[in-house]
C-alpha cells in the first residue's frame, strides 16, 4: 500500500481542526482513530497521554468555563507534511474567552495519521509551557467550581 497523498493528509488535518473548533466532546475526537492518543508536551507539564475518552471528558469538563475555543494556523505559516511518515505539523494559536479571563496560547501540533490518511492516530501537542503551566491550575479550579455548582 502506498502512503496517502499530501492532499489527503492535509484534508484530514483540516477536518480535524474544523471539528476541534466545534469544541464539543464528540467533535474533538471525530477524526481520530479508536486508539488515538493526545499527548500534551513538554513532559514538564506533567500531563499524562489522553485516550479519546479521556480527551472527550477533558473537553466536557472545560465547556462550562470555556464554551468557545478556536485554533487557527499562525498567519504566515503553512503546515509541514511528510507523506512517507504520515505526519502533519501545524503551528497554531488559540483564543478563548473563559470565566477566568482571556486565554490565548501558542502550540506546535504534530499529527500522525492512519495508514490510509483518513484519521488521526496520534497528537503530540507542544504548548507554550510557561503560559500553560500558569493557566492549567486556574482552569482546573474553575472547572471544579463549575462542577460543584451543578451538584
Amino acid at each position: 500500500m502506498s502512503p496517502p497523498s499530501r492532499d489527503q493528509l492535509l484534508k484530514t488535518a483540516n477536518l480535524f481542526l474544523e471539528a476541534f473548533n466545534e469544541f464539543t466532546p464528540e467533535s474533538v475526537v471525530r477524526h481520530r482513530s479508536p486508539a488515538c492518543l493526545h499527548r500534551l508536551l513538554p513532559d514538564t507539564l506533567k500531563s499524562p497521554p489522553q485516550t479519546n475518552a479521556d480527551h472527550a471528558n477533558f473537553i466536557r469538563a472545560l465547556r462550562p468555563i470555556m464554551p468557545v475555543f478556536k485554533l487557527q494556523i499562525v498567519e504566515g505559516t503553512e503546515p509541514i507534511v511528510d507523506d512517507v511518515s504520515r505526519k502533519v505539523v501545524l503551528h497554531l494559536k488559540s483564543h478563548s474567552s473563559t470565566v477566568v479571563g482571556l486565554y490565548e496560547n501558542e502550540y506546535v501540533w504534530t499529527l500522525t495519521l492512519s495508514q490510509d490518511g483518513t484519521s488521526v492516530d496520534d497528537v503530540a501537542e507542544f504548548a507554550d509551557s510557561l503560559y500553560t503551566a500558569d493557566w492549567l491550575p486556574k482552569l482546573k479550579k474553575a472547572a471544579e467550581e463549575a462542577a460543584a455548582k451543578k451538584q
